[in-house]
């Protein structure tokens, strides 16, 4: 036969074409097929859904950042810089004498819900946990004490998003004239019984927070060394 011949044809002249054959397989067979058929629809839905878990993330940078959060502490001289990017400003953080903290926040802009397990700074942050994070609803903002809950197992429907307050410290002695950037922080996420980490911006796809890097001894010009 051709490549270019008509399949239907060479199907009827089959042997298991008019139901003879494979009828009588069927009917030998219906009960292990019946007692075989869930398990071969839950290795089609863990085949489908395992890949989906390990690859969904729907989380978005939200619109809220900066350097405090309410009931957290407030660091010195944390501000918004214009100078030096040409497409928005970074937090400027300088080095800090005790602990401080920044925010940012997350919305599920997927179909699905989400748990949120933690978050946490990148590798090579220049900022250290300085306490558990903590977390705010979108209603707690209202209020005129809000609550702050520990951010671990928060799961978000879709189209929900919470505040998240990282409690930092700075613990090396830091150069007046070098910086360091960090344009992400990280969340860890389970869906479906998958965790993995992802980073997130912290404020509007990409204002990233700048501080002084690594650098010289206690007692040099141009160190700064935290107490």
């Amino acid at each position: 036969m051709s490549l270019g011949a008509p399949l239907w044809p060479e199907y009827r002249r089959s042997p298991w074409a008019g139901g003879g054959p494979l009828r009588r397989f069927l009917r030998r067979h219906r009960r292990r097929l019946l007692r075989w058929s869930p398990v071969a629809l839950i290795a089609l839905a863990v085949a489908i859904l395992l890949p989906l878990a390990v690859t969904y993330q729907p989380l978005q940078p939200g619109n809220y950042g900066g350097g405090s959060f309410p009931g957290l502490p407030t660091g010195a001289g944390i501000r918004w810089v214009s100078q030096y990017i040409p497409n928005g400003p970074y937090l400027y953080v300088p080095v800090q004498r005790r602990p401080f903290a920044l925010a940012s926040s997350v919305v599920n802009r997927g179909p699905f819900p989400v748990t949120i397990v933690g978050a946490g700074q990148e590798a090579g942050s220049p900022f250290s946990p300085a306490g558990p994070v903590r977390y705010l609803t979108d209603a707690e903002w209202d209020l005129a004490h809000p609550g702050r809950h520990v951010l671990h197992d928060i799961t978000l429907a879709p189209g929900q998003g919470i505040a998240i307050g990282m409690p930092l410290r700075i613990r090396y002695c830091a150069d007046r004239r070098n910086y360091a950037g960090q344009d992400v922080f990280m969340v860890t996420v389970r869906f479906l019984g998958i965790t993995h980490t992802v980073p997130i911006p912290w404020v509007d796809y990409g204002r990233p927070v700048v501080t002084n890097a690594p650098g010289g001894q206690p007692g040099h010009p141009g160190t700064f060394c935290p107490g």
